[in-house]
């Protein structure tokens, strides 16, 4: 697919960049889905959960790894504003929610899966447990990307 909106910036175009739009319904999966979402920037504020829906849904600035493994010595990256909305969710529970400041981000680190739990590990040891009744999460791409010279370090 070629961009066809003469808005879009040059240094995107060479990536051929299209938006995600995805959808995870297995175990092995969540490996996927965890990667794209790692380093994901999170505003606990922006993370909802509707009970009586079933849903839980966030946005996030998303890293986007994508372009990194095609030109690993490019010194501009690119971030995008991405939505995940998990279904099925029957209860959450949030671990040391107390330690976060909800005037500051927290960093995504993984996403895990184990017993209808879906997890959510984050920066500044914060937790989000998904209880579920079977997986079925979406990943999307809400806006084009915009370059950082900022990359993820990882230990």
């Amino acid at each position: 697919m070629k961009f066809e909106d003469k808005n879009i910036p040059n240094h995107v175009n060479e990536y051929n960049f299209k938006k995600l739009k995805l959808k995870f319904l297995e175990k092995d999966e969540i490996k996927i889905f965890s990667s794209l979402c790692q380093d994901g920037i999170f505003s606990i504020d922006e993370v909802i959960f509707n009970k009586s829906e079933k849903i839980l849904i966030a946005t996030f600035s998303r890293f986007c790894w994508e372009f990194f493994d095609k030109n690993p010595k490019n010194k501009i990256f690119y971030r995008v504003v991405s939505g995940i909305r998990i279904c099925n969710v029957i209860d959450i529970k949030y671990m040391n929610k107390d330690k976060i400041d909800t005037s500051k981000f927290i960093n995504l680190l993984s996403v895990d899966f184990n017993n209808n739990k879906i997890t959510f590990n984050f920066s500044s040891d914060f937790t989000i447990k998904l209880l579920v009744e079977k997986i079925e999460i979406f990943l999307d791409d809400l806006d084009m990307p915009w370059p950082t010279v900022k990359k993820p370090m990882h230990k």
